[in-house]
């Protein structure tokens, strides 16, 4: 219904709390038009309109402060103590007086808790648990969510807990791309629940661990998911934000060709020194993944992100396998830096993708590319495409049949005969992978030339120059120095590891991350006709 001429005060002051659906009662069963006229409601007579004591609550302090003359705060806000800014006041639509958005639209809501229901569990983190739900329009259409669901203790939620929580919903309400997890809301009930997108595909670590009979991934998407992945942390760090936490667990596949980033539980606002965030204290951190300036001082930036991004690389090309799972963590601080070892090349990974990851992980964060450098850098590294000319059917060859699309991974040539120069590769129709003579395959860029040599446009020079190990040996350790179990490892206390060092807290400066966007295409999705 239309406001009523000198009710417009009413609309906004439930609009502000949320109540915006009980306008039409309030105003015509019980006779509200002016603030004073709510010296005469009676607890009573707002159940009679259907609204629930805690919703009377918030009303009474709305029209109190009303009346007293201070601006009302929108009530998200008022919730999470200050972490979101206040949202803009939009005109109310002309029908309905409920204001919840399409999952569409954009804008972060107020969700009540009947309108969405919660089915099987999907998985855990430190402070919620994440289920797959329904929401429940106003319209009545539902909508297939992701429902994260604070835990609560006996006693109710811990404080920290809480905290985390409610920054996590902060952090989500004010990001928009199309690589970054969507929330569409909060509900404000027992517990705490955030409504989100739904990835009904899983998280990337899953589909790359998953048993026979499914297939690998194609390399060229994996690349693309790379290309995506930068692409979102370029934008996150033009919000001034540091992930943390970057890693195929927290990719989720929106569909077959789209990974979206999630897990917003230990983003920071980059402040204090520049581009610098520092831990005030232990607190659980992905060990095996964190830069060598996050294991010792604590400090996290866009250049530690780009070391997580260079070992997300890493399991994509491994298959899912976990970071340093030969080194006890304890020690994985001093492989880093006094060894100078770094994680192996996946047999997945070409040189010129896995030299990208090299310059990732440079000891000095000034040495590390930014997320728009990489863009660039991982389009440039793209490995060459071509088609198979022949039936290759030689043993321990990778077989291939005329017209097969074939992604080259690796080439070598053994003398300067053509003829006796042999590449690795992956068949994008059985997805399988291995060695095979080059005279097999045309490059699509050499116009149905033979191809005698794959050419990476990705500089050598970064794997070349590196020093240290990269042969991923297993040191010798004592009983005592096991790792613990994998579902241990993830998320240690910076400060209460076996052999950790103090923290110096110092800032040196870390790496700004530009804006530009290059997207690349899937040959996957969209094969050339």
């Amino acid at each position: 219904m239309l406001p009523k001429a000198g009710s417009l005060w009413l609309l906004r002051l439930l609009r502000d709390i949320q109540l915006a659906q009980f306008y039409p009662s309030i105003l015509e069963e019980l006779n509200v038009t002016r603030p004073e006229h709510f010296d005469f409601v009676r607890p009573e007579d707002l159940d009679g309109i259907g609204m629930g004591r805690p919703a009377q609550r918030r009303l009474a302090e709305a029209v109190k402060r009303h009346r007293s003359g201070n601006k009302p705060k929108n009530w998200v806000y008022k919730i999470l103590g200050g972490f979101a800014p206040e949202q803009k006041e939009t005109t109310p639509p002309s029908d309905s007086p409920s204001f919840l958005p399409e999952p569409e639209g954009g804008l972060k809501c107020l969700i009540p808790d009947g309108a969405v229901s919660r089915g099987e569990l999907l998985g855990s983190g430190c402070f919620g648990v994440v289920h797959r739900g329904l929401w429940t329009l106003p319209s009545g259409q539902t909508v297939p969510v992701a429902i994260k669901s604070l835990r609560v203790a006996p006693k109710g939620p811990v404080g920290t807990e809480l905290r985390d929580f409610l920054r996590e919903v902060s952090v989500m309400m004010n990001l928009e791309h199309p690589h970054l997890l969507h929330l569409h809301g909060l509900v404000l009930g027992q517990p705490l629940q955030m409504v989100m997108e739904l990835a009904p595909l899983g998280s990337l670590h899953a589909r790359l661990t998953a048993p026979a009979p499914s297939p690998p991934l194609p390399v060229v998407l994996l690349c693309l998911f790379l290309q995506q992945l930068a692409g979102a942390m370029v934008y996150l760090g033009s919000r001034g934000l540091v992930h943390r936490d970057l890693a195929t667990r927290n990719l989720l596949l929106a569909s077959p060709c789209t990974i979206k980033v999630a897990d917003f539980g230990l983003v920071r606002p980059l402040g204090g020194a520049p581009g610098r965030y520092v831990m005030g204290g232990p607190r659980p951190i992905p060990y095996a993944w964190c830069a060598p300036e996050s294991l010792r001082q604590g400090a996290f930036s866009s250049a530690s992100d780009v070391w997580m991004f260079g070992v997300t690389l890493w399991e994509m090309f491994s298959g899912g396998k976990e970071p340093w799972a030969w080194v006890p963590p304890y020690l994985i601080l001093q492989r880093l830096e006094k060894d100078q070892a770094r994680l192996p090349r996946p047999p997945l990974c070409s040189r010129a993708l896995y030299a990208l990851a090299l310059h990732c992980w440079a000891l000095d964060p000034a040495d590390r590319p930014s997320f728009s450098c990489l863009e660039e850098l991982i389009q440039e590294a793209w490995p060459p495409e071509g088609h198979c000319v022949r039936d290759v059917m030689e043993p321990g060859a990778l077989r291939m049949e005329p017209g097969d699309p074939i992604t080259i991974i690796e080439g070598s040539a053994s003398s300067h005969s053509p003829s006796s120069t042999t590449w690795k590769g992956q068949n994008s129709r059985t997805l399988k992978v291995g060695s095979f003579p080059a005279s097999a395959v045309t490059l699509a860029d050499l116009k149905g030339s033979p191809a005698t040599c794959p050419v990476h446009k990705g500089s050598p020079a970064w794997g070349e120059q590196h020093r240290g190990s990269t042969d991923g040996v297993r040191p010798k350790a004592k009983l005592r120095e096991l790792p613990p179990a994998k579902s241990q490892r993830r998320n240690m206390p910076l400060q209460r590891i076996k052999g950790g060092t103090e923290c110096t807290w110092s800032h040196p400066p870390g790496v700004p991350s530009g804006t530009k966007s290059h997207w690349g295409r899937c040959s996957f999705c969209h094969p050339e006709p």
